[in-house]
């Protein structure tokens, strides 16, 4: 979540509770962390970077401007911070984090590339190996006006090649693309798979690891994955 949009939420945190998708509960008993730098420390053990004092102060003191009957997960405040990239809205340019966390807002700004930077986000998580290649993303069976259609994306890996296929509505991201995915990996990969979860508003946050680490990120930050 950018930090704007966050202070935004003062405002928008009525409309939060109904279609986010994603849902933060505890997943076990033992204290979990409470502050941002408490979650950044936790965040470090599990390779997940880049969580500078000035962004976990900054985040804290948004955080503090809400209503006190608001509650909203800190942990994935964070992560979503983390793992947006960098954008350059005059050049309309983006770039993905590559600290182990990818996180875009549902929501998407840039349609032409809708499905093009989710794999390129996707692929930054590792690189080597989610190296998607010769990414192309059909849209000529979109109708742009009425905000219907179908548009596919299809790219290599591994010596394959693979299309996804997605519903066009407006601006929205179709997440059957992202669970796609996920089954493509799980079937062609070394045993990591893709983990998601969000941040109580529009944000998707997405992992690449084994169930392990999956496992043990759940029980420690009390983060939901699915």
């Amino acid at each position: 979540m950018h930090m704007k949009k966050f202070l935004s939420l003062v405002l928008l945190i009525p409309f939060c509770f109904s279609g986010c998708g994603f849902e933060n509960n505890a997943t076990a008993t033992s204290k979990k962390p409470e502050t941002f730098a408490e979650f950044a420390n936790v965040f470090g053990k599990y390779d997940i970077q880049e969580a500078t004092p000035q962004i976990t102060e900054a985040l804290e003191e948004s955080y503090s401007t809400l209503p006190p009957e608001v509650m909203l997960n800190k942990g994935a405040i964070l992560l979503s911070e983390l793992g947006r990239g960098q954008y350059d809205t005059e050049a309309m340019s983006w770039l993905p984090s590559s600290n182990g966390v990818y996180s875009f807002d549902m929501e998407i700004f840039d349609l032409d590339k809708m499905y093009t930077n989710f794999l390129v986000g996707v692929s930054a998580l590792n690189p080597e190996e989610l190296a998607f290649e010769n990414i192309q993303e059909d849209t000529s069976r979109v109708n742009w006006e009425k905000g219907t259609g179908k548009r596919m994306v299809t790219f290599e890996w591994q010596g394959e090649q693979f299309t996804l296929e997605a519903e066009f509505e407006h601006d929205w991201f179709d997440f059957r693309v992202a669970e796609e995915l996920n089954k493509i990996i799980k079937k062609h990969g070394n045993g990591k798979q893709l983990f998601f979860t969000g941040d109580g508003y529009q944000e998707c946050i997405v992992f690449y690891r084994d169930k392990k680490w999956a496992d043990s990120f759940e029980a420690e930050t009390g983060i939901k994955l699915v």
